[in-house]
């Protein structure tokens, strides 16, 4: 491979929606084992895989490890990683993972001793966050302080220059969801009216039985007991669940082709996304340019 992209998202709708941009642009599902893929990921993936004190591990902590949740490739040229990490809470996640990155693919000094990788593949990271009500300059500017935290110098990153190359040879970039025409928003405001096209009776239905939504009904129930032996459920304050009207609609929508499955899962199968739509829609295509940037070879 000549070129590696490790994609950083806030979650798995994130990473099923660019599954699908990368799909319909001509990308293949990379499906090889583990011990198939090109050196030193190989390597860095079995590690990550069997886990240093695995033993000591919670099993939600046992699940986090630094591993891909999809990959694809272009042709023999390009491997894209695109990774589910999370949003504000998970800088450190993010932080370990550019470490590794920088010790597998940076050119280093040659007193300084290096990780033998065997390869030459330009390598390359981009982080999609949303915009949400912060902004797209405000977006940009946590990133460039993350980065440059982890790096030890000042990143530059924006929406009108958005590609920073370090001296070591790796490539920053950054792609921020956001309502079309407007500086805030997230990945929901891009694919709901995506989805929508079309299927209009639908979505309309959809939003409709959304308005049942109780705001009582967020605190989870849990059970307690009440000192007697008895037990009761009562609503827990300090654990609520999560509303968010336009992935509620897009869940019950989706319900129709894929019954009992995630957002997620609809994201990636559903016909409401279509290879027509996605190539003809500007969000998406500036999200396709900006990996193609990234990972199409130079002529």
């Amino acid at each position: 491979m000549e070129k590696i992209l490790f994609a950083l998202c806030e979650g798995p709708h994130d990473v099923a929606f660019l599954y699908r941009i990368l799909r319909v642009n001509g990308l293949q599902k990379y499906s090889k084992p583990i011990g198939e893929f090109p050196d030193p990921l190989n390597k860095y993936f079995a590690s990550e895989a069997a886990g240093e004190g695995l033993e000591q591990l919670k099993l939600e902590e046992a699940r986090n490890r630094r591993l891909p949740s999809e990959v694809l490739a272009r042709g023999n040229d390009a491997l894209v990683l695109l990774y589910a990490i999370g949003g504000d809470s998970k800088a450190e996640f993010r932080r370990k993972l550019l470490q590794d990155i920088a010790r597998m693919y940076g050119r280093r000094p040659p007193e300084e001793k290096k990780i033998e990788t065997g390869t030459a593949a330009e390598c390359s990271v981009l982080y999609f966050f949303d915009a949400d009500s912060k902004g797209i300059a405000a977006r940009f500017q946590e990133i460039c302080r993350e980065l440059s935290g982890i790096l030890g110098l000042t990143v530059s990153l924006s929406a009108d220059s958005p590609q920073y190359r370090h001296s070591n040879g790796i490539t920053y970039a950054a792609h921020i969801f956001a309502e079309a025409g407007k500086p805030t928003g997230k990945l929901e405001n891009i694919l709901l009216p995506l989805m929508r096209q079309g299927d209009e009776e639908i979505f309309h239905r959809a939003e409709s039985y959304v308005e049942l939504h109780d705001p009582k009904r967020l605190p989870r129930l849990k059970v307690v007991e009440m000192g007697n032996g008895q037990l009761t459920e009562v609503r827990d304050e300090k654990k609520k669940g999560k509303y968010h009207r336009n992935k509620s609609v897009i869940g019950i929508a989706a319900q129709l082709q894929n019954s009992g499955s995630t957002n997620t899962v609809c994201i990636k199968h559903s016909d409401y996304l279509t290879r027509n739509k996605i190539v003809s829609d500007p969000s998406c295509q500036e999200i396709w340019h900006t990996f193609e940037a990234l990972i199409v070879p130079t002529p």
